[in-house]
């Protein structure tokens, strides 16, 4: 994780490759990268969010994360996987826990994503940053 001299703690590629490690051992599917230039264009993607969008906010750049994951498909199996939990490792280093069920127990995260991967959304990016923002919870306030 960079902290970049912004008001946010940023994750690297490295960051982003262990947790899609880590989502296959959880859940199954294929290890390894397809290409790791993808990788790098998504984690530089939500990088670039908070650099020259004024208007962003944590969640913004967190959806950037499950996004251009999602979107690039730089692993062999599991970016939407990769994407979420892109998106969820960088609100909790930045004191926001996402509490990720609905009133069945599902995960309304699993569900954004699919909408994402089917393009239901008119502005994804958008749309998924209000989904975390429903979804959250605020440990500690951050001070730059």
């Amino acid at each position: 994780m960079t902290d970049a001299g912004l008001a946010f703690t940023f994750l690297t590629v490295e960051d982003v490759l262990s947790l899609h490690e880590d989502a296959i051992n959880s859940w199954g599917g294929t290890h390894g990268i397809r290409d790791r230039g993808l990788l790098e264009s998504a984690v530089g993607a939500a990088t670039n969010v908070a650099l020259y969008n004024e208007a962003a906010d944590v969640y913004n750049v967190a959806a950037a994360y499950a996004y251009h994951v999602a979107q690039n498909q730089p692993f062999l199996d599991g970016n939407k996987r990769a994407g979420v939990a892109a998106a969820a490792a960088f609100l909790f280093v930045n004191g926001i826990d996402l509490l990720d069920q609905d009133e069945d127990g599902e995960s309304v995260l699993a569900k954004a994503m699919i909408d994402v991967a089917e393009r239901r959304w008119s502005d994804p990016r958008r749309t998924l940053a209000d989904v975390l923002r429903r979804l959250s919870g605020t440990r500690y306030q951050r001070v730059p």
